[in-house]
């Protein structure tokens, strides 16, 4: 479960994908106040990062004095929505993760250890 809400629309983060998983099923379940609930699958998407906000994002941080930002990731922590601020918080972590296994990749590629 990604979010759950009693809010009639709902916003959500989804996480990106990587090279071995492109496509998200999402299926939206809506429950009413009887407890009725009506499913509905929707066509597979792809999910990408936004490099753009996230290098910004990372600027941001590295240089505090440019704390006044349109920046999505900013808005997104500063909502105050918990389901919003999780979901940033996973899809940042994912993100980190990747751009640190590719730097790790890069230096041990570019020390030239013979094997």
């Amino acid at each position: 479960m990604l979010v759950f809400s009693v809010m009639s629309i709902v916003q959500i983060q989804l996480p990106a994908g990587n090279d071995n998983t492109s496509l998200l099923n999402l299926t939206v379940q809506i429950r009413d106040v009887l407890n009725c609930v009506k499913e509905y699958y929707m066509e597979p998407i792809i999910v990408i990062p936004d490099q753009t906000a996230i290098d910004t994002f990372i600027d941001i941080l590295q240089n505090p004095k440019n704390v006044l930002t349109n920046n999505p990731i900013i808005q997104a922590l500063a909502s105050g929505n918990q389901n919003t601020v999780g979901q940033v918080v996973i899809s940042l972590s994912q993100e980190f993760n990747k751009r640190n296994k590719q730097n790790l990749e890069n230096a041990v590629a570019s020390m030239n250890i013979p094997g």
